[in-house]
């Protein structure tokens, strides 16, 4: 069978999972092409997009209209028509997606939607919203990033029995390979050069410095923190439009370490420094470099966070606590005053890490994959 896999656009993240699916489906006598569009203007500042063609991933050229709101792909009705099945984001923007939707009416192609559901970061009574709701059920399988997910599109009154949970996930092998690499002295190394003390105890933020990651909220529950244990130091990593807030807030805390972007084996180091992972806002993949790590993630209960939020478990491989700063304070400060609690959640975090692999989601995909072909052989579908 020959499949299309529509992306908007190839992000680096995606090329392991892309690469073990063409190989899982060509072992299956299947010919796959992964085909992505070239990404949008406030895209192109992040430097994780590949705007080449490589194995079976195709690139091409995109023309982006309204803001980003509506995407038109060059060549898209000319892969429809080669495909059996097409794989495509669940999104309004795609003109290629009303394409598909025309084609499955009059009989002529099979697609599924994959994706996030809804847009948890949208408003859930917009038009665009409605629509999205309406259009999520016109088609003919479904790839959910997550449990939660499907359950939502049960809840839409798609059958469950076409629906195939992925476990939507990154490739961590490199970054196991880097934690593995950096010794004690390495770390003890990396601490004295940012000028923290051998009993400090080390908290880590990794990730976009931007609005939705509520980034004045973990400042100012990190003074609360440092106040109930003068040893407490936050580790912040990443970069975006709320860096000279996080920056001009440093000056006045020195515990507080702003390190900007880090990659290899800074990155592994700044993680094995630490002992938690802090996000209060929005979660989303960044949860699994904080399980490869061995890190309890400790969040707060607002409404944005991504689908891959079902990952962390309330208690065991971390903790969900009210959006108020003095609650998730104290919820930090316990964690660090009991060691045992402590090594439990770590221990758990770890064995959580090892649940949601690249090799995992990509065998899931192949296997809804089968699982349609199979259902179509059966005239079920």
């Amino acid at each position: 069978m020959k499949i299309v896999i529509f992306q908007p656009m190839l992000k680096q993240y995606r090329m392991p999972l892309f690469d073990r699916m063409g190989q899982l489906l060509a072992e299956q006598g299947h010919t796959v092409r992964v085909v992505c569009g070239t990404p949008p203007a406030h895209e192109i500042s992040k430097g994780d997009n590949i705007t080449t063609s490589s194995g079976i991933c195709i690139v091409e050229n995109s023309n982006w209209m309204l803001k980003g709101k509506l995407h038109f792909l060059h060549h898209a009705l000319a892969h429809i028509l080669w495909a059996d099945f097409v794989i495509t984001e669940q999104a309004n923007k795609h003109i290629h997606n009303y394409i598909l939707i025309l084609f499955r009416f009059l009989g002529f192609k099979r697609f599924a939607y994959w994706g996030h559901g809804q847009n948890r970061q949208g408003n859930s009574r917009s038009l665009a919203e409605k629509m999205k709701k309406i259009l999520s059920t016109q088609c003919d399988w479904w790839f959910a990033y997550t449990q939660g997910v499907a359950n939502y599109m049960a809840e839409l009154g798609y059958s469950v029995s076409k629906i195939t949970v992925l476990n939507n996930s990154i490739d961590t092998s490199e970054f196991k390979r880097q934690l593995a690499l950096q010794s004690l002295d390495k770390i003890a190394q990396f601490k004295w050069q940012l000028g923290i003390g051998e009993n400090a105890r080390i908290s880590l933020y990794c990730g976009g410095l931007y609005s939705d990651k509520k980034l004045d909220f973990l400042l100012k529950s990190a003074v609360e923190i440092n106040q109930k244990n003068p040893d407490f130091v936050l580790l912040i990593v990443g970069n975006g439009s709320d860096k000279a807030m996080v920056e001009h807030f440093v000056k006045a805390h020195p515990f507080i370490k702003y390190l900007g972007p880090l990659f290899g084996e800074q990155k592994a180091l700044a993680f094995r420094s630490a002992e938690l992972f802090l996000c209060p806002g929005l979660v989303g993949l960044a949860i699994l470099d904080a399980f490869t790590a061995g890190l309890p993630l400790v969040t707060s209960n607002i409404q944005n966070h991504s689908p891959e939020i079902e990952y962390l478990q309330h208690g065991h491989n971390g903790l969900i606590t009210e959006h108020i700063a003095d609650e998730y304070a104290q919820a930090v400060a316990s964690i660090l005053g009991n060691s045992d609690e402590l090594i439990r959640l770590k221990i758990n975090a770890l064995e959580s890490g090892s649940q949601f692999s690249i090799e995992n989601m990509a065998s899931n995909f192949v296997g809804g994959i089968q699982a349609y072909f199979k259902s179509k052989a059966l005239g079920s579908i």
